[in-house]
């Protein structure tokens, strides 16, 4: 086989997309670099790369559930853990890795940091140290720096193979936009093409080639009238409370820093921006032709099946400051799952809120039009592809309301790609700002953390008006979200039954509207009127709406296989609904002929809420459970109702003040602790709760109650289903 000298494979494992659009972003720049880039998904292995015969690669991976791989990369990742495989089988690989995670889970960037292991073990060697990105803390922290190292290591390992490599190096956009004493920005924008020299940036005379458009203010281009100014009454209907908020919205600015301005010395300095991404997509309409709105999931990967929402209690009082529903759904009869495992629901985006965007993006005259999305014949980017989440024959409301997320905040390329479409100079620099290194800072503050919108930031800076076309190349797949399955296929077949809390998202911090999350607001809109107090009687078989759905099975997150080991369940809040799967799926097998005279583990049950009166979720089902026999012992803990001090406010002083118990459940009776809820919070104060029981209890020191823990997660005996 002949091997192009300036090649490297480029390969990536991507849950939710996050690593394929990273290498995406590294494949686009291999052109700049004068460098070849094959990339393909690990799930791909054996059909379209072959591993052990490459001598350069980068990878990408992410890390899912309880430290897993995704699930594109588990035929790749078995494959290489293969204990046949010699200590040399990768020997001629060398390799660059970056990891994917969140610092809120326990097993951070597992996946990567097991698979960055493996290939040492089988003989690889790396040209580029290995970077682990933290979701925690927003993935450009590290992805940036990473990406940007890579291309002089990578031109380095390459050069060292070939010496017919082209004289390359890193490229990147740095504009110096000063403000006078007044804080009015110039028009003159000055454009520097930079050299990354050891951090430094020299000036080269002209631009090159392989870069893309210039960032330029146009100063020719027509100011965009702002939406404020938009005549009143043109709304469509159901949207007519929204555009009369945007049109009263104004947006002041602060003596301090806010999304739409900055303060020294960021106002000050010359910001370095990623490169624009090369357009790839066009969209061509068919006026004469309207397409009726319809669910569009047809990319996903997952078996999708109805199911019929046939029941809707309200778990909380109406006092309670989260709403909380739990949904009985009628599934088919080939729809299997188990206590613990989760169903992805596929969820749209509001109708009001797609509405409001296609009219910012002027096309909402186009919305119900069949419209083609094309590759365009003239593009730049490097093996340019329709992604598989965007169909080629739709509408634009189709595409806006099923597969495009319109509410993750937006990505520096996105706002990179926004900063073209701006003519206002001052909202054009402070875009720049929010897109750059200098501006990291900024942009978690004012846009991740509050988690601004696309379209919170189009009508903050009323002058950018991007094309459809554009925003479709850039926003993210909107994802499927999960929940937990809160019933036992044993206690109700053919149905199933999940438990949530209706998100609520206030107006601030730069959102210009309240919101809902996207599928609790779906599902709670839905059923506003067949909402019912959980205690009125059961109906059965009324169809209300149809959900597309998909199983996500939870390999460890499953009761012991072996009933007579004592289980130790702890879920605040929602976090308590796969335990009622549990204990209904116990009280089943207690009557089943299978289990006769067999002696079952005990079950604790850890649970906390705000208020005992308002918001005790599955309070009346855990006390028959309870009165049953089926749940040994409930623990309760109530964090806002008075009580004395020595109460336990939280689940993890439950756990504490009945360490007693708990310890002899785990040591002497080999016990399963399983944790369900909040990673950020509950999930590390819990472990922290362990630790602290087995350093006074035990008397171990810190490392060694570390390792203690660490031995119980190991052996699937300390499990975790946690979100943040």
């Amino acid at each position: 086989m002949l091997v192009k000298k300036n090649r490297f494979l480029l390969l990536y494992g991507s849950q939710t997309g996050q690593a394929d659009a990273i290498t995406e972003e590294i494949q686009d720049n291999s052109v700049t670099h004068g460098l070849e880039c094959e990339r393909h998904c690990l799930s791909q292995v054996e059909k379209k790369f072959t591993l052990e015969k490459e001598t350069c690669v980068v990878i990408v991976t992410s890390t899912t559930g309880d430290g897993e791989p995704p699930d594109t990369a588990l035929k790749f990742f078995r494959r290489l853990k293969k204990k046949t495989l010699p200590n040399d089988y990768l020997s001629s690989l060398n390799y660059a890795l970056l990891g994917l995670g969140d610092s809120n889970y326990t097993n951070f960037c597992n996946a990567g940091k097991t698979l960055d292991k493996r290939l040492e073990e089988l003989g690889a060697k790396r040209f580029y140290a290995s970077g682990w990105a933290d979701d925690a803390v927003g993935l450009e922290q590290a992805v940036e720096p990473w990406i940007e190292g890579l291309f002089p290591a990578l031109l380095k390992f390459l050069s060292s193979q070939s010496s017919n490599l082209p004289d390359s190096c890193i490229k990147e956009e740095v504009f110096e936009i000063k403000s006078d004493s007044n804080g009015v920005v110039s028009d003159k924008n000055e454009q520097i093409n930079s050299k990354a020299l050891n951090g430094d940036f020299k000036e080269t005379g002209t631009q090159d080639k392989n870069m893309t458009d210039s960032v330029v203010a146009q100063s020719d281009k027509p100011d965009s009238t702002p939406p404020s100014n938009e005549k009143k009454g043109e709304a469509m209907n159901g949207t007519k409370g929204l555009e009369k908020h945007f049109e009263d919205l104004t947006l002041t600015d602060t003596d301090g820093p806010s999304l739409r301005k900055s303060v020294p010395p960021l106002c000050d300095v010359a910001v370095t921006v990623p490169l624009l991404p090369p357009a790839y997509l066009s969209v061509c309409y068919d006026a004469d032709q309207s397409m009726d709105q319809s669910p569009i999931h047809s990319s996903s990967s997952a078996v999708i099946s109805k199911a019929t929402i046939i029941r809707t209690d309200v778990l909380t009082s109406h006092e309670a400051l989260k709403k909380t529903l739990k949904l009985r759904l009628k599934i088919d009869d080939d729809f299997e799952y188990q206590p613990g495992d989760s169903v992805s629901v596929l969820c749209q985006n509001e109708e009001k809120e797609v509405e409001m965007l296609l009219k910012r993006l002027n096309v909402l005259e186009k919305a119900d039009c069949t419209c083609r999305i094309e590759l365009m014949k003239d593009t730049k980017k490097a093996k340019a592809a329709i992604p598989l989440h965007i169909p080629t024959i739709t509408s634009l409301r189709n595409l806006f309301t099923y597969c495009i997320d319109i509410r993750e905040p937006p990505k520096k390329a996105v706002i990179r790609l926004l900063v073209e479409e701006t003519t206002n100079p001052q909202e054009k620099r402070r875009l720049q700002e929010l897109c750059s290194k200098q501006g990291m800072g900024d942009y978690t503050s004012y846009i991740r953390n509050p988690e601004i919108s696309v379209l919170d930031l189009l009508y903050a800076f009323p002058s950018c008006r991007p094309t459809v076309d554009r925003l479709i190349e850039s926003l993210p797949k909107l994802q499927p979200r999960p929940y937990s399955a809160c019933s036992s296929p044993l206690k109700t077949p053919g149905h199933l039954d999940i438990a949530f809390n209706v998100i609520n998202i206030p107006e601030s911090d730069g959102r210009t509207f309240a919101r809902q999350g996207i599928c609790t607001g779906m599902i709670d809109r839905l059923t506003t009127g067949i909402q019912r107090d959980v205690s009125m009687e059961e109906i059965t078989d009324t169809k209300v709406f149809e959900l597309q759905i998909s199983p996500r099975s939870n390999q460890y997150f499953r009761l012991p296989s072996d009933i007579s080991i004592p289980i130790i369940m702890i879920g605040p809040g929602t976090g308590v609904a796969p335990f009622v799967g549990f204990l209904q799926h116990r009280e089943l097998q207690k009557l089943s002929p299978d289990f006769a005279n067999q002696t079952f583990g005990e079950t604790f049950l850890f649970f906390g809420c705000r208020n005992q009166s308002l918001d005790f979720l599955f309070k009346e089902e855990l006390a028959r459970l309870q009165k049953l026999g089926i749940l040994s012992k409930l623990f309760v803990s109530f964090s806002r109702d008075i009580q004395s001090e020595d109460e336990p406010k939280y689940v993890q002083d439950n756990i504490y003040k009945n360490a007693e118990e708990v310890l002899d459940l785990i040591e002497n009776k080999k016990a399963v602790i399983y944790v369900c809820g909040d990673a950020k919070n509950m999930a590390k104060d819990v472990n922290q709760s362990f630790m602290s029981i087995l350093q006074e209890k035990k008397e171990m020191s810190e490392s060694e109650a570390k390792s203690y823990i660490i031995k119980l997660r190991l052996d699937k005996r300390y499990l975790e289903d946690v979100w943040t």
